[in-house]
């Protein structure tokens, strides 16, 4: 009987970027990493190379025995190709969309219809207690839905890679709370990588599983 393939990301090698370089040495299971260390070691520059936006110097990328990046044969799968959802720090909702339309979009970007996007945008919103908001705009949201509301957007396509770029770093203090609980819930139930840049104990603590910390 053949053996069950083991779920493993693998990265080793260097990035380079003007005069500066990351060093990364780094193996995950299926486990919500936070990634920390002190501003210009290079925590985005990993999220980026981690979804394709940044090609390795040297080294390589290897997720479940797929070679994504390999900068001695220049093999290289392009970030629409990786399954990758990537949230940033003050993650901007389409202001000329409704909240069902916006977590609807990946969707459409994924080709599937108009229709059966907003099908599954409306199961996520009532999965995730969000129906009050569906059919508001973007500029009728507090800061937390808005960024509640983006998350969920991001989880819709069923990513295997998941980044986030200091999520709630720009959300007042008592919005923080219910956004790491629901985090923390919802990184749990996806099955794949998931990594977390933040600068807040909190979110180590309260979301992650363990802490890379770049030097």
């Amino acid at each position: 009987m053949a053996g069950v393939a083991t779920m493993t990301l693998k990265l080793e090698g260097t990035a380079t970027l003007g005069a500066f370089t990351l060093n990364a040495n780094i193996v995950a299971d299926n486990e919500i990493i936070a990634i920390t260390g002190a501003n210009g070691v290079g925590k985005t520059t990993l999220l980026r190379v981690l979804a394709g936006l940044v090609k390795l110097t040297t080294g390589t990328l290897v997720v479940d025995n797929s070679v994504y990046d390999d900068a001695t044969t220049d093999s290289f799968v392009p970030a629409h190709q990786r399954q990758v959802s990537m949230v940033f720090q003050n993650e901007t909702l389409l202001p000329f969309l409704s909240v069902r339309d916006n977590i609807a979009f990946p969707l459409r970007m994924s080709r599937v219809s108009r229709t059966h996007a907003r099908e599954l945008a409306q199961e996520a919103i009532s999965i995730h207690a969000i129906s009050n908001l569906a059919d508001l705009m973007p500029k009728d949201l507090s800061g937390g839905q808005a960024q509640r509301v983006a998350l969920v957007r991001a989880f819709i396509c069923t990513p295997k890679i998941i980044l986030l770029d200091e999520p709630l770093s720009a959300l007042d203090e008592n919005a923080r709370p219910e956004l790491r609980k629901f985090l923390r819930e919802k990184l749990t139930e996806i099955v794949g990588y998931k990594f977390v840049v933040t600068h807040d104990r909190q979110d180590v603590d309260q979301i992650c599983d363990r802490e890379i910390h770049l030097n």
